[in-house]
C-alpha cells in the first residue's frame, strides 16, 4: 500500500513539473519596444566673448532650431545670429534663417523642399534669398557614423552692397545646389559634426558660394551641452571692395529640448 502511495505521489509531482515548466514564458525574455521618436524636439545655443585691456572686443552669436517629425516628415525652421565689434568699430555682423520640409521615400531616400535667407554685410551680401527642392540619400546611418548627400535646385533673389555711387544690385537668378553632411558620434556623450553646401549661378557660373560648418559638441547633462564651432563662407565672385572669405570661431553652451 505505501508503495502505490508513493507511486502515485511521484506521478502527481511529475505531473505538476511538466505543467509548470509549459506554462512558464520562454527565455530569454522579449525586450520591450524602444520609446516612440519625439513629435516636437529642437535646440538653442548661445556663444558670447569680452575682452578688454589693450583691445575691446566683443562678439555675441546665437541660433535656434526646431523641427516637427510626423513621419514620414520633418520639418524644420532654422535661425542665427552673429555680431562682433572690436573698440567699438563692427568688424561682424550676419543672419539667417531656414524653412525646410523632408519626406522619407525609403528607409535612406528622401526628398524636400525649403527656402533660406542669409544676409552678411561684411560679406558684401545685403540679402540672399533661395527656394530649391530635390533629393537625399543616407549614405552612412549609424550607429556612429552618419552621412546623407542632396542635390536640388531653385532659384535665388541676390542684393549685394556696392560702392558709392552704385548702391545696391539686385539680380535674380537660378541656381542648383549640392551638400553634405556628415556626423561622427565618437563617444556615448560627444560628436563631431561637418556640414557643406554649394551654391552655383547658372545664369552667371563663376558666381558660386561654399558655406562649412564643423563642430565638436560634448553633453554635460541630457539638456545641456559645450560647442566649439568654425564657420566659412568663401564667395568665388565677391564684390568689389571685398574679400572672397569669411570665417567665424565660436565658443557656446547648446541647449536641446
Amino acid at each position: 500500500m505505501k508503495r502505490l502511495m508513493r507511486a502515485i505521489l511521484l506521478l502527481w509531482l511529475t505531473a505538476c513539473g511538466a505543467a509548470l515548466a509549459q506554462e512558464a514564458p520562454p527565455c530569454p525574455c522579449p525586450e520591450p519596444p524602444p520609446p516612440p521618436d519625439p513629435l516636437w524636439f529642437g535646440k538653442v545655443n548661445f556663444s558670447f566673448l569680452s575682452t578688454s585691456g589693450n583691445t575691446d572686443t566683443t562678439s555675441i552669436g546665437g541660433a535656434a532650431e526646431l523641427n516637427y517629425n510626423p513621419k514620414p516628415w520633418l520639418i524644420t525652421l532654422k535661425g542665427g545670429y552673429l555680431y562682433s565689434q572690436t573698440d567699438g568699430i563692427v568688424t561682424a555682423e550676419s543672419s539667417f534663417a531656414s524653412l525646410r520640409a523632408n519626406r522619407d521615400i525609403t528607409a535612406r531616400f528622401y526628398v524636400f523642399a525649403g527656402g533660406g535667407y542669409l544676409r552678411n554685410t561684411f560679406s558684401g551680401i545685403d540679402s540672399l534669398w533661395s527656394i530649391d527642392g530635390g533629393a537625399g540619400y543616407k549614405l552612412f546611418d549609424g550607429p556612429t557614423q552618419f552621412l546623407k548627400a542632396e542635390g536640388g535646385a531653385g532659384w535665388s533673389s541676390e542684393t549685394d552692397i556696392f560702392p558709392f555711387p552704385i548702391g545696391n544690385v539686385t539680380r535674380d537668378y537660378a541656381n542648383i545646389r549640392a551638400a553634405l553632411n556628415y556626423k561622427w558620434q565618437f563617444t556615448k556623450s560627444a560628436a563631431f559634426t561637418n556640414d557643406f553646401t554649394y551654391l552655383l549661378d547658372l545664369d552667371d557660373t563663376k558666381n558660386y558660394f561654399i558655406g562649412n560648418k564643423a563642430a565638436i559638441t560634448v553633453d554635460m547633462s541630457k539638456i545641456f551641452a559645450l560647442q566649439a564651432s568654425w564657420t566659412l563662407l568663401w564667395r568665388n565672385q565677391p564684390v568689389p571692395g571685398f574679400g572672397h572669405t569669411d570665417t567665424a570661431t565660436a565658443v557656446g553652451i547648446v541647449a536641446a529640448f
